[in-house]
């Protein structure tokens, strides 16, 4: 299957702005406002790329990063849909990075939940757990991890692509708008191979091993 250079999702930004442009030009709007207008479609095209991309590891233990953006946080907690203490590695996404989330595992989505709720600066301790989220539930025969989408201030849309089943290694399975916080919570005897602070890509960067035992 042929994949989009620029995301389906992105063409209501991409087209709107895009006619303001050029209605810009046609009514000889102020220069700078046609700059202005032209520099936002701009930006819309940007944001909405769908790149491709290689996994570093693509062994069976591998477990690759489901979003684009800096690690801001790894430690111990409760996992949504599990219940259970797991590692959480939490990824903070800028309006400059890719938006698509891509699945960490290769295995199976067995469980999805949507929670309504608030749309809180994503830099608030109670981000995490008050705003509008994604939890989506990864399994393999030997683990499961959770990767969940959260909505930030100026976010306010999660896009799910209908995937259910069967994945691949980095399979693209829904994006979060405009700036936005992904926690993927991993089994407790992972081992990890990032560090706080690290910038990460989507569907490459390698995050850890599942333990084989």
């Amino acid at each position: 299957m042929k994949t989009e250079i620029i995301l389906k999702e992105g063409y209501p930004f991409i087209f709107t702005s895009g006619a303001f442009f050029v209605l810009s030009l046609l009514f000889y709007f102020n220069a700078s406002i046609q700059v202005f207008l032209f520099a936002v479609f701009l930006f819309f095209l940007y944001f909405f790329r769908n790149p491709e991309r290689i996994p570093e590891d693509e062994s069976k233990y591998a477990i690759i990063s489901p979003s684009d953006g800096e690690v801001v946080e790894i430690i111990e907690e409760k996992a949504p849909l599990t219940n259970e203490s797991m590692i959480k590695i939490s990824i903070k996404l800028s309006l400059f990075d890719v938006h698509v989330q891509r699945s960490p595992i290769e295995g199976e989505i067995v469980s999805k939940q949507y929670i309504h709720g608030l749309f809180l600066n994503i830099s608030s301790d109670k981000a995490s757990e008050l705003n509008e989220q994604h939890r989506v539930l990864f399994k393999t025969n030997k683990a499961c991890v959770v990767v969940n989408q959260i909505a930030g201030f100026i976010t306010r849309r999660i896009v799910d692509f209908g995937l259910f089943g069967r994945v691949k290694l980095g399979e693209r399975y829904g994006m979060i708008m405009f700036g936005s916080q992904v926690d993927l919570y991993v089994p407790k005897n992972t081992k990890i191979k990032v560090t706080e602070f690290q910038k990460v890509k989507s569907g490459e960067t390698l995050l850890g091993f599942v333990n084989e035992n």
